[in-house]
């Protein structure tokens, strides 16, 4: 922990705590959603990464783009806007000095065709042909390490008790796809690590570099 920035420890050590692990009808869950009840059709999962936003500040400008929302895309979007969105480049897997997104980062991932994740994140792209890419889960990277990674992820394990936990992926090097989320039937399917959110370069206010 100690070669990671302060916000970086910050986030895994304060923020990240503060709301995992946690269950729905928890004091602790509320911070995540306080509107989420059984059959509300949606996840949770968005709002572990706005949770962490809030916490480390945000401008009115930054907040206007949209960064403390808890739809999944508007991570992406917000991070893009302010030039803090690292695409995962699918043409440089096996190349050594690949980069991999670092503890407290807020990442995403995808399903679909690689060639609707090539261009510039066109994951929700809708004139893509075949079966386009799009996003389907996002959470807070803990540890990046080799092939067995740690997240924190909200959204867990199923859309009738939605919780809060940190989870143990698997990476897949030679693909670039990374254990996904809960399918809500016994299984977790590989997911292409889409991108992440850099959290050393988004301007957060309350604990500048």
């Amino acid at each position: 922990m100690s070669e990671l920035s302060a916000r970086r420890r910050h986030v895994l050590g304060i923020i990240v705590p503060q709301v995992v692990p946690s269950t729905y009808g928890d004091a602790k869950f509320k911070r995540i959603d306080a509107n989420w009840k059984p059959g509300a059709g949606y996840t949770t999962c968005g709002g572990l990464p706005s949770h962490v936003a809030s916490q480390l500040g945000v401008t009115d400008k930054c907040k206007a783009q949209g960064i403390l929302g808890s739809g999944l895309a508007s991570l992406r979007d917000a991070a893009m806007m302010q030039n803090a969105w690292v695409h995962h480049d699918l043409s440089r897997l096996s190349a050594k000095d690949a980069i991999r997104p670092k503890p407290g980062d807020l990442y995403m991932l995808c399903s679909g065709e690689d060639g609707a994740h090539k261009t510039n994140c066109i994951c929700l792209s809708t004139k893509t042909k075949g079966r386009p890419a799009k996003v389907e889960h996002v959470g807070v990277i803990v540890s990046a390490r080799g092939t067995l990674w740690k997240t924190a992820d909200a959204g867990q394990p199923n859309g009738n008790v939605e919780c809060a936990r940190y989870c143990e992926r698997t990476f897949n090097p030679a693909i670039g796809w990374l254990t996904g989320e809960t399918d809500g039937k016994g299984g977790k399917p590989m997911r292409r690590l889409c991108g992440w959110l850099d959290i050393d370069k988004y301007p957060f206010i309350k604990y500048p570099l």
